[in-house]
């Protein structure tokens, strides 16, 4: 029996390259797991959850064909993070997720990757909206979703995550056109 790799798409910003960390073009041990790799900016002090969240990431493209995209640079191939749709069990629906590295962060990087993502998520994939989960004391965050310019929705309660803001994303429309570049 032949079966067919999942597609992996790519997504090209004006300073980056969003790749599936699941995919045959990308190492993600290399790049987030290997001695010395840069630290996620919510980094669990313990490595193996590192790990554990990796891998899950990484599968999560395969059970659900979408994921979390490793955040490139263009130009040096740095590595600067994770940003896409992500919907673990227990969610109350598919969310639009982002975690830096260390360094990555107030350089406009999350906002011009998750551009990127609600293009390829409302035009490609046709979703209708998306939710972020933002922790209510993420200033940072919640800046960015005000900048996507997500509305706030109320709350959502995880057992073991905790409780969370929700934000909705739908597509931006002026006058019958879909705005891509200058999104607010």
């Amino acid at each position: 029996m032949i079966v067919a790799a999942p597609p992996f798409p790519v997504i090209e910003t004006a300073r980056l390259r969003l790749v599936s960390p699941a995919g045959p073009d990308f190492d993600a041990v290399e790049t987030f797991l290997m001695p010395g790799a840069p630290k996620f900016l919510d980094h669990h002090p313990d490595e193996e959850a590192t790990w554990w969240s990796i891998a899950t990431i990484i599968g999560h493209w395969h059970l659900r064909g979408y994921g979390l995209f490793a955040v490139l640079d263009k130009a040096t191939g740095e590595a600067y993070g994770l940003v896409g749709p992500w919907f673990p069990k227990g969610w109350p629906e598919p969310e639009l997720s982002w975690n830096l590295i260390e360094g990555a962060e107030g350089r406009g990087i999350a906002s011009e990757a998750a551009r990127g993502v609600l293009d390829w998520l409302f035009t490609d994939r046709k979703w209708p909206s998306v939710i972020s989960l933002v922790d209510p004391g993420n200033a940072a965050s919640t800046d960015l979703v005000e900048k996507l310019g997500a509305r706030a929705e109320g709350t959502f309660c995880h057992e073991l995550a905790g409780e969370f803001r929700v934000w909705r994303h739908v597509p931006r429309t002026a006058a019958g056109k879909k705005l891509i570049e200058g999104w607010a």
